[in-house]
C-alpha cells in the first residue's frame, strides 16, 4: 500500500491526478445543472436545448483551431509580447468561430432541420453568431491561465461558471423560456469570459516583464506548425464527443436526445480521466523523450487505476443513477450509460497513444487514431439507432473504442517501438514551410501544461531539435570570439 501511494508522488502522476480531480469537480457540479434542467423542463425541451449546447461546444472548440494548446506552449516564453500573442490568437479564434457559427445556423435547414423547426431561423442564427465566439474564447482562456502559472484559478472559474448557469436556469424556468437552458449556458459563458479577459489584460504585462529575460521572439511558422499536427485529429474527436447528440436528434427524436445528453455527461466524465493523465504525460516527457515508453505504461496503469473502480460502480448502477433525473431517463438510457462507461476503458489506450505521438511528432498517429474511432462510431451509431435506439449508440461507442485499442495493442506488440528523438538526434520532419513569425534559434521552448513548466535550466541552453538541424562542429579560428547572438527586441 505504501509503495502504491508513493508512486503517485511522481510529478507526472501527481499532476495528472490534479487535472483529473479538477475535471471531476467540474463534472460533478455540472451534473447538478442537468439534474435541475431535467426537473424543470420537459424531456423534449431538454433534448433540443442539450443539442444546441453540444453543437455550440463542438463548433466553438473546433473554431479555436487548437490555438489554446499553442498559447499553452508559447506564452511562457513570449516575454513582453505575451499579451499581443494572446490577443492575436483570440482574434483568429473569434473570427473562425463567427464564420463557423454563422455557416451552421444558415445551413441548419440541411443538417439540423429538427433543430431549426424547434427554435426558429432568427433565434438560431442569433444564438450561434453570439455564443460560438464567446465559447471559443472560453476554451482558450483556460490554457492562458495555465500558461502564466495561474492554473489554480481554472477550477474556481469552472465552479463559478456552473453555479451561475444554475442560477440563470432558474430564472429562465420562471420566465418559461423554451431556450432557457441554452441561453443560461451562453450568458454564463459570456460573464466568465468578460471577467477573466479583464483580469488577463492586467496580468499578462506583469507576466511578460517577469519572463522577459528568458523570452524568445515568436514566428508564425512555429505556431502554425504546432497547431497543424493536432487540429485535424481533434476535429474527429469533437465529432464523437460533441456531435453525437445532434446525430441522435436527427435519427431519433428530442426525447432520445435528452436521455443521451444526460447519460453522455456522466460517461464523458470518465473520458476526462485519460485526458488529464495524457496532458501530464506530454508536459513531463517532452523535455526528455527518452523516458516516453516508461511514461506511457505508467500513464495507462494510473488512468486504469482511477477509472476501473468508477466503471465497476456505474455499469451495474446505471439505472439507479439515471433515476435521479427521472423515470424517463432510467427507462430509456440504462444500457446506453453502461456501454458508454465501459467504452472509457479502451479509450485510455487511444488517448495514451495520441499523447505519445505528440511527443514523438508522429502526425499520422495524431490524426489516424481519432479518425479511426470516428469512422467506426458515427456510421455504426447511425445504422443501429433505428433498430436498437440509444442502446445502438452505446454499442457503437464500445465497438469503436475497443477496435482501435485492440489495433494499437497488436501493433505495439508486433512492431518494436522506434527510439524517440533526443536533443542530439535527427530533427523531426519539417512542419509547414515559411510563414515565419518567431525565431526560436537560440533557446529551447519550455512546455507548460496545466501549470507545469518543463525546461532545462542550464546556464547555456542546448539547441532544440524542433528548430535546429544538427550541424558539424566548426574548428576554432583565431581572433576574438563574437558575443552571443541576442534575439530581436520584442515589440507589442
Amino acid at each position: 500500500m505504501r509503495n502504491a501511494l508513493a508512486s503517485w508522488k511522481s510529478p507526472q502522476h501527481r499532476d495528472g491526478l490534479a487535472l483529473v480531480l479538477s475535471s471531476a469537480l467540474s463534472s460533478a457540479v455540472g451534473l447538478l445543472y442537468w439534474v435541475a434542467a431535467a426537473r424543470l423542463f420537459a424531456p423534449d425541451t431538454v433534448g433540443v436545448n442539450s443539442t444546441m449546447v453540444s453543437t455550440l461546444t463542438l463548433l466553438g472548440s473546433a473554431a479555436q483551431l487548437n490555438l489554446g494548446n499553442a498559447m499553452l506552449r508559447f506564452v511562457p516564453v513570449a516575454g513582453r509580447t505575451a499579451r499581443s500573442l494572446v490577443l492575436s490568437c483570440y482574434a483568429v479564434g473569434v473570427g473562425a468561430a463567427l464564420v463557423t457559427g454563422g455557416v451552421f445556423a444558415l445551413g441548419a435547414g440541411w443538417w439540423a432541420p429538427d433543430l431549426l423547426e424547434a427554435v426558429g431561423s432568427g433565434p438560431l442564427l442569433a444564438f450561434f453568431l453570439l455564443a460560438t465566439p464567446v465559447w471559443s474564447v472560453f476554451v482558450m482562456q483556460d490554457y492562458v491561465l495555465t500558461a502564466i502559472k495561474r492554473a489554480t484559478l481554472v477550477p474556481l472559474e469552472n465552479l463559478v461558471f456552473a453555479v451561475l448557469k444554475i442560477a440563470l436556469l432558474a430564472v429562465g424556468a420562471v420566465l418559461a423560456m423554451f431556450t432557457a437552458i441554452a441561453v443560461s449556458w451562453a450568458v454564463a459563458t459570456a460573464v466568465l469570459v468578460l471577467a477573466v479577459t479583464v483580469w488577463l489584460l492586467r496580468a499578462l504585462p506583469a507576466h511578460g516583464i517577469a519572463t522577459a529575460a528568458n523570452a524568445v521572439p515568436i514566428r508564425a511558422r512555429t505556431v502554425v506548425g504546432f497547431v497543424s499536427a493536432d487540429w485535424a485529429g481533434t476535429l474527429f474527436s469533437l465529432s464523437v464527443n460533441f456531435g453525437l447528440p445532434l446525430l441522435v436528434l436527427a435519427r431519433l427524436d428530442a426525447d432520445a436526445a435528452a436521455t443521451f445528453g444526460v447519460a453522455w455527461q456522466i460517461a464523458f466524465a470518465l473520458y476526462l480521466v485519460a485526458n488529464g493523465m495524457g496532458q501530464s504525460l506530454v508536459a513531463h516527457v517532452s523535455a526528455d523523450p527518452q523516458g516516453l515508453d516508461e511514461a506511457y505504461r505508467g500513464m495507462v496503469r494510473k488512468a486504469l487505476t482511477l477509472l476501473v473502480p468508477a466503471v465497476i460502480v456505474i455499469v451495474p448502477g446505471a439505472g439507479l443513477i439515471l433515476s435521479i433525473f427521472g423515470e424517463h431517463y432510467a427507462a430509456t438510457g440504462t444500457a446506453l450509460l453502461a456501454l458508454s462507461a465501459l467504452s472509457a476503458v479502451p479509450n485510455v489506450v487511444s488517448i495514451a497513444t495520441v499523447n505519445a505521438a505528440r511527443v514523438r511528432q508522429r502526425r499520422i498517429v495524431q490524426f489516424g487514431v481519432p479518425a479511426m474511432i470516428a469512422v467506426i462510431v458515427i456510421p455504426l451509431a447511425w445504422i443501429l439507432m433505428p433498430r436498437l435506439g440509444l442502446t445502438g449508440v452505446g454499442i457503437a461507442l464500445l465497438a469503436g473504442q475497443s477496435t482501435v485499442a485492440a489495433v494499437i495493442l497488436v501493433v505495439r506488440r508486433l512492431r518494436p517501438q522506434r527510439p524517440p528523438r533526443s536533443a542530439s538526434g535527427a530533427p523531426p520532419a519539417p512542419v509547414l514551410p515559411d510563414l515565419d513569425l518567431i525565431n526560436a534559434e537560440t533557446l529551447p521552448i519550455p512546455i507548460a501544461t496545466r501549470g507545469l513548466h518543463v525546461n532545462g535550466s542550464s546556464a547555456t541552453p542546448a539547441r532544440s531539435p524542433l528548430y535546429d538541424p544538427p550541424t558539424a562542429p566548426v574548428p576554432p579560428t583565431p581572433g576574438p570570439t563574437p558575443g552571443p547572438r541576442h534575439p530581436r527586441a520584442p515589440h507589442e
